[in-house]
This record gives structure tokens, C-alpha cells and sequence, in this order.
């Protein structure tokens, strides 16, 4: 029997919550396959734990503290989840909608590319319902001196190798968290998903995603974040800060953890210019993309 313990956190989307577990649940597992689910409500005060003990009480609801965010919750969630013996850990952003396959097609890919010595990590493609437009899914990275990036990967007929992954919907064999570990706790929200992932190509672990798309997940709107130029830079600088920005101390962290300090430096001093000079940063961008 293998057991797969599904990872999620949510905060107030009792409604994407409750949608995300309904198509969860409505997939079609292959033989010998059983799913736990592992989910931190933080501090939600609009009745999410109550509804989901109502419709689904076999899921394990577990208390956050109203602070863990992205990378805290799926932590937490983890922690739970390790002394269960878990096979596979599936990561699952709660406004993702699963097709009726997905689960198949995650564990199928795995089993087509893994190797008697090599377990890979398996990312889902996803798309925006309405424009059919990849949104999150593997990543490839574009290093140098003076630039460190991710970007998303084109979806293809055909299963493709990445370098790091969206965090959204991925599966993570046991061998990979006995080798890495879990997430890495110097992050907040965002980041712990690409650094996980760098993390497993560092340490020779393959990291696929699927072909074609698994589920549909919206792009986060910018409106009204750090990234949005229409709004006084007063509060640009106060969004960046926030967990749920790109706090600037964490931002620095993780680029040094993958490039040099010097890289890590500049990229800490663009990731200024950027907020400060939104028009501008986008010419200069451009210039540093050829260095």
C-alpha cells in the first residue's frame, strides 16, 4: 500500500478551501494508493475548520497561530504529517481545482521517469480557467553575476526536466525528505517553494513536471502589492516587508543560499531600485537580462 499524505495550510478562503478538498477527493486513485490529509487552518475566522470537520471530518485539521502564512502552514502541516510513514508528500494550494486525473497523472509521471536509484519530484501543470494560459508549473533558472531568476517552463505533450517548481501542486517522494528534508523555516511565505526545489537539484534529486495541465489556479493579481506602480511609494515599501511581499532580509537569505554574496547583494539593491523606480527598473531589467 502506498500512502500519500496531502500538505495544505489556508487562511479565510473557506470557500476555495472546501472547493479544493471536493475535487481532491473526487480523483481517482490508482490501486494499493491511499490519501491523508493534512490541513492548517490559520487562525481562519470564517468558520473553515467547522465546515471542513463537517463535510470531510477524515481530514486532520490542524491550529496555526494566524502568523505561519505559505511556507510556515505547509511546514506545520509537514511536521504532522512525518510520523504517519508517508510514501509521497503532495503540496496543494487550496485555489487549485484538480481534474478528476490528477493524482493519476502526477503518480504516473513518476513512475515513467523514475529509476531503480533516482526518485524525482513531480510538479502539476496548471492553467487560468478561463484563458487556458500556464500560470504556475516547473521553472528553469537563469543565473549570472548580476541576475538570478526563475521562469516558468512551457507546458509541452511531453513530461519536462526543471531546475525549481511552483509550489502549488507537487509531488515529493519520502526519499527526498529523508535526504533535504522539509522546508526551510528562514522563510515566511513566499521563496520556500523555489528553494526547496533548488535545493533538490543541488542535492541530485530530478524534478519533472507533468504533461500538459493537471488543474486550473488564477495568477496572483499585483493590485494593490509591493509590485504595483500605481500606488504611493509609502506603501509600496511597507508591502515589501510584509510576509506576504518579499521581505527584504529573507529575499537576501535566499539568493546568497543559491548564488554568491556579492549576487545576493545586488539583487538585494535592485530588489530597491525596483520599488522605488517601477518605470525605470523595467529598462534596466532589461539591460541586465543580456549580462
Amino acid at each position: 500500500m502506498k500512502r500519500i499524505a496531502v500538505l495544505m495550510t489556508c487562511h479565510n478562503r473557506k470557500e476555495n478551501t472546501i472547493a479544493c478538498l471536493d475535487r481532491l477527493l473526487k480523483n481517482t486513485l490508482p490501486a494499493n494508493h491511499t490519501l491523508n490529509i493534512f490541513l492548517v487552518d490559520d487562525g481562519s475566522t470564517d468558520g473553515t475548520t467547522q465546515a471542513v470537520n463537517e463535510r470531510y471530518p477524515q481530514v486532520n485539521v490542524i491550529t496555526g497561530n494566524g502568523n505561519l502564512y505559505w511556507n510556515g502552514g505547509m511546514q506545520l502541516a509537514w511536521e504532522n504529517a512525518l510520523p504517519h510513514d508517508a510514501d509521497f508528500f503532495l503540496w496543494l494550494n487550496d485555489d487549485v481545482e484538480l481534474k478528476e486525473n490528477a493524482l493519476e497523472t502526477l503518480l504516473s509521471t513518476y513512475e515513467t521517469v523514475r529509476t531503480d536509484s533516482i526518485e524525482p519530484v513531480i510538479i502539476g501543470n496548471l492553467c487560468d480557467e478561463k484563458t487556458g494560459q500556464l500560470t504556475y508549473g516547473g521553472c528553469t533558472v537563469d543565473k549570472g553575476l548580476f541576475h538570478f531568476r526563475a521562469r516558468k517552463l512551457p507546458v509541452s505533450d511531453a513530461v519536462t526536466a526543471c531546475d525549481t517548481i511552483n509550489g502549488n501542486v507537487v509531488l515529493i517522494p519520502k526519499s527526498t525528505v529523508d535526504r533535504i528534508g522539509t522546508l526551510n523555516k528562514n522563510f515566511t511565505h513566499a521563496m520556500g517553494d523555489f528553494d526547496y526545489g533548488l535545493r533538490c537539484t543541488a542535492a541530485g534529486i530530478p524534478i519533472f513536471s507533468t504533461a500538459g495541465f493537471i488543474g486550473t489556479c488564477s495568477n496572483n493579481s499585483i493590485s494593490n502589492t509591493w509590485t504595483d506602480p500605481t500606488i504611493p511609494l509609502k506603501s509600496r515599501l511597507e508591502k515589501l516587508k510584509l510576509p506576504t511581499g518579499l521581505p527584504p532580509y529573507e529575499y537576501f537569505l535566499y539568493n546568497k543560499a543559491h548564488t554568491h554574496v556579492f549576487t545576493a547583494t545586488f539583487l538585494l539593491i535592485t530588489l530597491y531600485l525596483k520599488v522605488l523606480f517601477p518605470a525605470a527598473w523595467v529598462k534596466f531589467s532589461n539591460f541586465i537580462k543580456g549580462s
